[in-house]
């Protein structure tokens, strides 16, 4: 058996450092809904995950079920998703083109999550 180098036992610790120091973080749910734009009226329904660091709410994860059109709707709904994940703008989101109702409907279902998860212990 090899002996392992140190680069590569210093990198294997600070992953396992790292991981371990992220584990610790409580994580917090909250479903919330939304009308959107279908005919049948069906709400946005999301189920948002998130941290709380620093005395911001950090938004790690959304799940949303749906019955937006896939083209348009759909992938409005995608969009948002991201950009929520990647710039945890929640609270400043611009609406997609085409796709208005949808955004308006996921703004008010993600703001509805985190104000949940805001007064949770």
């Amino acid at each position: 058996m090899k002996k392992m180098n140190l680069k590569s036992l210093l990198a294997i610790s600070f992953v396992v450092l790292s991981l371990g120091s992220f584990a610790a973080e409580k994580v917090y749910e909250a479903k919330s809904e939304a009308r959107g734009y279908n005919e049948d009226g069906v709400p946005i329904v999301l189920t948002v995950k998130a941290i709380k660091k620093d005395g911001k709410i950090i938004v790690t994860d959304i799940v949303a079920k749906h019955q937006e059109t896939d083209k348009v709707g759909g992938a409005a709904i995608e969009q948002l998703i991201e950009e929520v994940k990647t710039k945890q703008n929640y609270n400043k989101l611009d609406s997609v083109a085409g796709a208005t109702s949808t955004s308006a409907g996921f703004r008010r279902a993600i703001r509805n999550a985190v104000k949940d998860i805001e007064k949770q212990n």
